[in-house]
C-alpha cells in the first residue's frame, strides 16, 4: 500500500475550524444560527478525522474494515464541502479518503479541486502525482504544453484567489504611487507605480486567462470505469478509440449537448461521453 502524505491532525483540524467559524461568521450555515453551524460542521470534521486515523491503523490486520471506515470518512467530508465549507485542506484530504477507499478519479478530482487553493503544497503535488500515476489510460500531454507550462510555471503554482487579491492590492499601491509621484515628482515614486503596473497587470492577466479558459473549456475527470468515446452526442455514433476510458482521466470540456459532453484529452484527441461519467473541476 503506498503511503500517501496525509495533512489529519490537530493542524489541519485547527485550519478547517477557523475556516468553518469564518464561513459561519460570512453567512455559511448547515443549521439555523451561525454558531450551531460550526457545532455542526466541527463535530463532522472531528468525526472525519476519527475514522481516517482508524482505518489507517486498521489497514493491515481489516482491510475490509478500514475500506468502510474510509468510505465514511469521505462521505461526511463531501457532506461538509456540500454544506458550502469550499476549503483547500477539506478537498485535499477528501482526495485522500477517496483514494485510500480505492475512487482513484474522485481522488484526483478532489486533489485538483484543492490545487486552486493550495497549489504549492508540497504533499498535495505528491499525492496528486502518485494518483495519475495509477490511472489505467496514460495519456502524455503535447511538448509544447508541458513547455508553455514551466515558462509560466507561476501560473500554476499560486492560487486564482491569490492572484485575483495581488491584482487588487498592486492596483491599488499603483494609484497611491501614481499620486505621489503627481505631488513630489521623485523618480522613486515613478518606478515604484512601474513596478505596481507590472503587478497588477502580470497578476490580473493570469486570473483572467484562467477565469475565461475555464469558463470557455472547463477543466474534468472521468469517474467512472470502462467509459466509451463516441464520434458524437450519443451510442448511435461510432467509437472515437477502440479502449474505453478508465477513472482519473482529465480532460477540458469543449462543448455541451443535452446528456453528453464533447472533452478534449491532454494529448488533443476529442470525442463525447456521458456527463454522467465525469464531474468538473469547477463549475457544472
Amino acid at each position: 500500500m503506498m503511503r500517501l502524505h496525509v495533512r489529519f491532525g490537530s493542524w489541519l483540524d485547527a485550519r478547517c475550524l477557523a475556516f468553518l467559524s469564518l464561513a459561519a461568521v460570512c453567512g455559511w450555515s448547515v443549521a439555523a444560527r451561525g454558531d450551531e453551524s460550526v457545532t455542526a460542521g466541527g463535530m463532522e470534521l472531528a468525526a472525519a478525522l476519527k475514522e481516517y486515523e482508524d482505518a489507517t491503523a486498521l489497514q493491515a490486520s481489516d482491510p475490509q474494515a478500514a475500506r468502510r471506515l474510509f468510505e465514511s470518512c469521505a462521505q461526511r467530508l463531501e457532506s461538509l464541502v456540500t454544506a458550502g465549507a469550499r476549503n483547500g485542506w477539506i478537498e485535499y484530504n477528501l482526495g485522500n479518503a477517496c483514494f485510500q477507499k480505492g475512487s482513484l478519479g474522485e481522488a484526483i478530482l478532489h486533489y485538483r479541486r484543492a490545487q486552486r487553493t493550495i497549489p504549492r503544497d508540497d504533499d498535495l503535488r505528491q499525492n496528486l502525482a502518485a494518483a495519475r500515476r495509477r490511472c489505467l489510460t496514460a495519456i502524455a500531454p503535447p511538448r509544447s504544453g508541458a513547455l508553455l507550462r514551466r515558462a509560466f510555471f507561476w501560473h500554476d503554482t499560486t492560487s486564482f484567489g491569490g492572484r485575483v487579491t495581488a491584482a487588487l492590492i498592486a492596483n491599488a499601491a499603483l494609484w497611491t504611487f501614481a499620486a505621489v509621484f503627481t505631488l513630489k515628482r521623485r523618480r522613486g515614486w515613478l518606478y515604484a507605480a512601474v513596478v505596481a503596473a507590472a503587478m497588477a497587470i502580470g497578476a490580473g492577466g493570469s486570473a483572467a486567462v484562467q477565469g475565461w479558459q475555464e469558463a470557455r473549456q472547463p477543466p474534468g475527470v472521468v469517474l467512472a470505469g470502462d467509459v466509451a468515446v463516441f464520434k458524437g452526442p450519443g451510442t448511435g455514433y461510432e467509437r472515437q478509440f477502440e479502449q474505453p476510458l478508465q477513472p482519473g482521466v482529465e480532460f477540458t470540456r469543449t462543448q455541451r449537448r443535452g446528456d453528453w459532453w464533447r472533452i478534449e484529452l491532454a494529448d488533443g484527441q476529442t470525442g463525447w461521453i456521458p456527463a454522467r461519467s465525469a464531474a468538473l473541476v469547477v463549475g457544472s
